[in-house]
């Protein structure tokens, strides 16, 4: 059986007696997601939960525990929409290509230090999918970065699935210089075509599958059917991992002939299909910003990223979030979210990217993503403007309870 950090299991100790003390952060500029900006503001919460939140005139409830916040940032805890860590070393299953069933959370582990450097960098929600060597790797979910164990961590169980196009689903699937079959790997697709035409059958079988007619013999039962029949009835939504042109456009255009959404996570050559993403209405994963900073930086697959995509969305209107992605070179979020600044974004809607936009993409808006009444208390005490480089989160809060530790 696996302990927990010391660390870890202090926190959980106290947690149930302070759930229930009624906490007052005054004096601090609230930005409070999807809505204006407050200043001089307080927020309360007891419970885990948030009980008011608003200017100066705000009355604090009798006996409550004071924190003076003068000249620092409050925001909701940032939420991670496409986070690859915290499963091990390798999130793929190898053994088969299309793997609609399986679920990540089942090899969640709490104990990752990446749910610790995230939760010091301001993240307490996170969106976890399998790796991308599979086509369709299984089913994503999403987690608080602090708990117990998965299920105690969990927010949405069912959040995505995933799908890889590109490059990396045949990598290392073949001999550099030839050779016979020798390994699992060689069960996988070598080329681009093979990867594409992997996806096109499981959702063709799907739908074939699904448009039977009455009195026909019923098929046996097929797990990874089901999930995909999830996509194309819209109960599940589609992630695909796409960053190249013809990728971005792959994705899409199957996504059209079968009639399912999907959403494009780093999708590092968004600026040149631009329309296409207008007139599908889809959701873009940008992926470190950070990274098209670097003159001459080459994106994966051939993509060409540019700086200037993330202000390009947002004039064109186009649904997107700023995520950390699969870049090893990425920065935290927050510094990703400063660089999106840098590239032309608002300081508004860079904060909101990482905040409000991701919980209503993943569909957990309704408990956090905002300082709203009612929601769950996750939230960040910054020592200045989150967006200005020398800021640090002084203290995070995940139900209320401060979550805090050493990277």
């Amino acid at each position: 059986m696996s302990r927990l950090p010391l660390a870890s299991t202090l926190l959980l100790a106290t947690f149930a007696a302070a759930q229930q003390q009624a906490t007052v952060y005054t004096n601090a500029r609230l930005l409070p997601g999807g809505a204006p900006p407050i200043e001089n503001g307080m927020l309360v919460v007891a419970g885990g939960k948030i009980l008011a939140i608003g200017g100066s005139d705000l009355a604090a409830p009798p006996g409550a525990t004071v924190v003076d916040c003068k000249g620092k940032t409050i925001t909701p805890g940032l939420i991670d929409a496409s986070f690859r860590a915290g499963v091990g070393a390798d999130p793929n299953e190898h053994s088969e290509e299309v793997t609609p069933h399986l679920r990540v959370l089942d090899s969640l582990d709490p104990e990752d230090r990446a749910f610790a450097r995230a939760r010091a960098a301001g993240v307490t929600a996170v969106h976890v999918m399998p790796g991308n060597r599979s086509v369709i790797g299984g089913i994503g979910c999403v987690v608080k970065t602090f708990g117990s164990e998965p299920r105690a961590m969990l927010l949405k169980e069912d959040a995505s699935l995933h799908i890889t196009l590109g490059a990396e689903p045949s990598m290392g699937n073949r001999a550099i210089r030839g050779g016979s079959v020798d390994s699992i790997y060689y069960r996988r697709p070598t080329t681009r075509m093979g990867v594409v035409w992997e996806v096109r059958k499981t959702f063709f079988d799907a739908k074939q599958a699904m448009q039977m007619t009455a009195g026909a013999p019923p098929l046996p039962p097929d797990p990874g059917r089901a999930v995909i029949e999830r996509v194309l009835k819209g109960q599940l939504t589609a992630v695909t991992t796409a960053r190249s042109e013809q990728d971005l456009r792959t994705a899409l255009r199957i996504a059209d002939e079968f009639g399912y959404r999907t959403v494009l996570d780093d999708a590092q050559d968004a600026h040149l299909v631009l329309d296409e993403l207008v007139a599908a209405k889809t959701t873009v994963l940008l992926g470190a910003p950070s990274a098209t900073t670097v003159l001459g930086t080459a994106g994966a697959d051939g993509a060409e990223p540019r700086s200037a995509t993330v202000q390009k969305l947002a004039a064109r209107g186009i649904p997107f979030v700023i995520t950390t992605g699969s870049n090893l070179a990425s920065l935290d979020l927050v510094r990703e979210a400063m660089f999106a600044v840098r590239n032309g974004l608002s300081p508004t809607q860079a904060i909101d990217a990482v905040t409000i936009e991701p919980a209503k993409l993943l569909g957990i808006a309704d408990r956090t993503g905002s300082l709203a009444v009612g929601k769950d208390a996750d939230f960040v005490v910054w020592s200045t403007d989150p967006l200005d480089p020398a800021a640090t989160a002084e203290s995070v809060h995940i139900d209320g309870i401060s979550v805090l530790a050493p990277r």
